[in-house]
């Protein structure tokens, strides 16, 4: 911690530590399970009181507003574990920040040189007039060095700050609304057709560009880009699709693979971006559903405009994604039914009218003919039934 003047001593530096930052970001996670798994819980007492399935509107109105409430806590554990990452990352910064000064004050002692608490570089002793003019430039680009890595260190304990505290700005406020007239997150903007094409931005339409080139067709269900792999023909393939639309629409990679060789860094997406690296050409943020979604949210690419709860496709609303405010070029996340973990990515790309009816339409890479501007709503029963969601995500193009 910096004296009252703003610059530590050296005392500070050799005493500064990063406890408050561990343990927090352990108190983070755990609070964050603690939610997660609490609401869950609840959740699934709703849906089967006393292990007996409830039926009815009653039944159907109670599970609502117990996902839409468990989808507003997942939500705030995952700014909560964001905050834990970049507590633990930040211990890091630190730590090595603060070890690359001390080991500039002990080299200098080693060659008899003494570092003051204001981090003044003296040379003790006698020396002919050559060798103190000599010993007397060392000193004064020991002092320089030191101030430098004292900066350093000290603009690293305010960056990991600011991270901190942009990343835990909205906790706190959540509002579980207690009225039945409270509009839930997939009514909140209510637009009756998507926006015209005129409206969208030229790296939208990019997007919404290739993924209508890629998305293949009942012909050829399974049509892909042939510069990119593909990660599982029948249903694999979905976020790599994705990430492939936002990489048209201008959002740069993140992150070479060559500082993430377990392809599970939270902070990175990036796909063979012009290094080679063996084992590891793509991120996990992005070819997995999940580890994509919450780099999206987390990074601030994008965030959750709506969510809904996936019943018989029947009880489908066909505009529920532009209902929620989704507008096309964003991204739909499904929850699968049996686990209840985001396991299919489709790109949003507007509507259509299907049967004399508009219905909200998608580009994606699934098993099946069903790729290319189909509607939004699951055909399987894989991503329908409790506990089965969606997340609807509005991402910033760059530009926007």
């Amino acid at each position: 911690m910096p004296a009252a003047g703003g610059i530590p001593t050296l005392s500070q530096v050799r005493s500064w530590n990063t406890e408050h930052l561990t343990e927090g970001a352990e108190h983070w996670t755990r609070t964050a399970v603690v939610w997660e798994d609490s609401f869950t819980e609840l959740a699934n007492r709703i849906s089967m009181p006393g292990g007996t399935p409830w039926e009815g509107e009653a039944a159907d109105a109670a599970f609502t507003r117990a996902h839409t409430d468990r989808m507003s806590v997942i939500g705030l554990a995952d700014e909560l574990h964001a905050a834990a990452r970049i507590a633990r990352t930040g211990a890091t910064e630190i730590s090595s920040a603060r070890g690359a000064a001390l080991r500039v004050v002990d080299a200098a002692g080693a060659v008899g040189f003494v570092v003051g608490e204001d981090f003044s570089v003296t040379s003790p002793g006698y020396f002919d007039p050559v060798t103190a003019a000599v010993r007397q430039a060392q000193a004064e680009a020991i002092a320089t060095d030191l101030r430098a890595t004292v900066g350093t260190l000290m603009a690293t304990d305010a960056q990991v700050a600011a991270r901190l505290t942009a990343a835990t700005a909205t906790l706190g406020t959540t509002v579980f609304p207690e009225s039945e007239d409270e509009p839930s997150p997939a009514q909140l903007v209510g637009f009756k057709t998507a926006p015209s094409d005129k409206t969208l931005s030229e790296a939208r339409k990019r997007a919404i560009e290739y993924a209508d080139r890629w998305a293949g067709n009942a012909d050829d269900p399974h049509r892909g880009n042939p510069d990119y792999a593909n990660f599982g023909d029948g249903g694999g393939d979905c976020t790599n699709f994705a990430s492939q639309a936002m990489r048209a629409g201008g959002f740069e990679d993140i992150g070479d693979g060559l500082d993430d060789w377990h392809r599970g860094d939270a902070d990175d997406w990036y796909y063979n971006n012009g290094l080679s690296v063996p084992g590891n050409t793509n991120s996990s943020t992005w070819s997995v559903a999940q580890d994509n979604r919450d780099f999206i949210v987390n990074s601030g690419r994008g965030q959750v405009v709506g969510t809904a709860p996936m019943p018989a496709r029947a009880g489908l609303d066909p505009l529920a994604p532009s209902k929620a405010g989704l507008v096309p070029g964003g991204l739909i996340y499904y929850h699968d039914k049996a686990t209840g973990t985001i396991n299919h990515t489709a790109v949003y790309v507007g509507q259509e009218m299907r049967n004399g009816a508009l219905v909200d339409i998608v580009d994606q890479h699934a098993d099946g003919g069903n790729n290319f501007r189909n509607d939004w709503m699951p055909d399987g029963g894989d991503f329908l039934g409790r506990p089965a969601s969606v997340e609807f995500v509005h991402l910033t193009y760059p530009g926007e």
